[in-house]
């Protein structure tokens, strides 16, 4: 930090370093009425002078190197949030790639760039790319203005009805090789990564416990965390006695600490979306099972609460806006549930007032 001097006249001057012309090392001073006043404007010069200098050499990054190091700089993030990242810097930024930073910004190119994406990519995957975009010009401290972004779809998850969820635990007898993950999703509301992490000590009679997950790393590769996606995740749920009698085979012949089931869950949804075309089902995935899951419980009349800790949910926010859907049957009955409700109270009005005319 620069040290004031006191000057004769009694107010005291700070040097600070400016540039070096010729080899001579040129400075810029400061005086003021105190010593800690001068040396404040001397410090604060020369910290703009040297985030102006780091501003400048980043700006001259292209966006595949600056990208590249901000991935290496957050290796402690989720194993999952770095393969997420590789894959947009992969697929999802091809104008931005080979220019420099502080042409992107110049040129207007990450707007650019979203209004090309929105063209084939949702308004969530659109979030998650501008997300990371802006993290990594972030990381380099160099401003780029706010886009605008496709807004968000108010899309109806594709959740199998009452009768199609019938249909699918009877075509899944016919695949053993995924019927214990589509029931585990479907019966105990398990995520994906969860089924993929679970080992054969996780298994205790008709209990699951569920306490870490397989997720794709930054190479594409399995990779376990000893975390659930929430502090929520960590549960155990009971498992129907069909289901436990069908993990308990599954089991047999492994060790404590195997992964009870090596098809990754890529090919559990491709041998899924197989059986289903097969037999004229929509495309439903393993995480529309889950939410069934919720669907039932909430047409049953199960507490939310409950639905929550058997999903691992950490708030009733997500599980209200994302999965709390009724089957058409049950929604008709409550419909019409309604409907008798208001026709009562009309009648009983009507009848109030034929009453006092008499």
């Amino acid at each position: 930090m620069p040290k004031a001097r006191r000057l004769p006249s009694g107010n005291y001057r700070a040097l600070a370093y400016d540039r070096t012309v010729d080899g001579t090392r040129k400075y810029k001073s400061f005086t003021a009425a105190t010593r800690k006043e001068a040396e404040f404007q001397a410090a604060e010069f020369e910290y703009k002078k040297k985030k102006a200098r780091a501003a400048n050499s980043a700006e001259n990054l292209t966006f595949k190197a600056a990208s590249d190091k901000y991935i290496a700089d957050k290796a402690n993030l989720s194993p999952s949030t770095l393969w997420g990242y590789g894959i947009i810097q992969r697929n999802a930024v091809p104008l931005l790639l080979p220019k420099k930073l502080g042409e992107i910004v110049a040129e207007g190119l990450v707007q650019k760039q979203m209004n090309e994406n929105a063209k084939k990519y949702s308004a969530k995957s659109l979030r998650n790319q501008y997300g990371f975009i802006s993290a990594v010009f972030g990381h380099f401290k160099i401003h780029i203005d706010k886009v605008t972004l496709k807004p968000r779809e108010n899309k109806k998850p594709l959740v199998p009805s009452e009768r199609d969820i019938k249909k699918i635990i009877q075509l899944l007898r016919t695949a053993p090789d995924i019927e214990c993950q589509a029931l585990l999703a479907l019966m105990c509301s398990l995520r994906q990564s969860e089924i993929a992490g679970l080992h054969v000590r996780d298994i205790d009679g008709n209990v699951v416990h569920i306490h870490g997950a397989r997720v794709p790393g930054l190479n594409g590769k399995l990779v376990y965390k000893s975390t659930t996606k929430s502090a929520a995740g960590t549960r155990t749920v009971v498992m129907p006695d069909y289901l436990a009698g069908r993990m308990r085979e599954a089991c047999k012949g492994r060790g404590e600490d195997d992964y009870i089931f090596t098809l990754p869950p890529v090919g559990v949804l491709a041998r899924f979306h197989k059986l289903l075309r097969r037999n004229g089902l929509p495309p439903y995935t393993i995480h529309s099972l889950r939410h069934a899951f919720a669907a039932i419980m909430h047409a049953q009349g199960i507490p939310d609460k409950y639905v929550m800790r058997a999903g691992g949910w950490s708030s009733d926010y997500v599980l209200k806006d994302i999965y709390q859907y009724t089957f058409d049957s049950e929604a008709a009955k409550a419909e019409e549930k309604a409907n008798k409700y208001f026709s009562r109270i009309v009648d009983a009005t009507r009848n109030a007032t034929r009453n006092k005319k008499v």
